[in-house]
């Protein structure tokens, strides 16, 4: 019962479901270098997710074949930076969102 009463109303307390969101368009090689250490993190109530600004390289084909369980939204065109996360962010529900620039290496503990 104790262990019922923590899954149900502890845990999302004490983890709240988190949503890394990284925007993307042609950025193929910053998602080699830079993603295996967000999707290494300890953190274990989060979603990755890679927003896609109409990509002409091989992103998409990358995140699939090498991290299928990194969640991809596509724009159907370059919105930019902000309407391009705007409209990626839409569809995601979380408690927190954490926008993160491709390039960025996050480090052990990050969140």
């Amino acid at each position: 019962m104790l262990r019922l009463f923590f899954q149900i109303y502890l845990l999302p307390i004490l983890t709240p479901r988190v949503a890394i969101a990284i925007l993307n368009w042609n950025g193929q090689s910053f998602l080699q270098q830079f993603l295996p250490f967000v999707v290494a993190g300890t953190y274990t109530n989060k979603e990755i997710i890679v927003i896609d600004n109409a990509s002409t390289d091989n992103s998409i084909a990358y995140l699939q074949e090498h991290f299928p369980s990194v969640r991809i939204i596509r724009n159907s065109s370059n919105l930019g930076f902000a309407n391009g996360y705007n409209e990626g962010l839409k569809q995601v529900e979380a408690d927190y969102f954490v926008l993160l620039n491709s390039d960025v290496e996050v480090t052990a503990g990050w969140i």
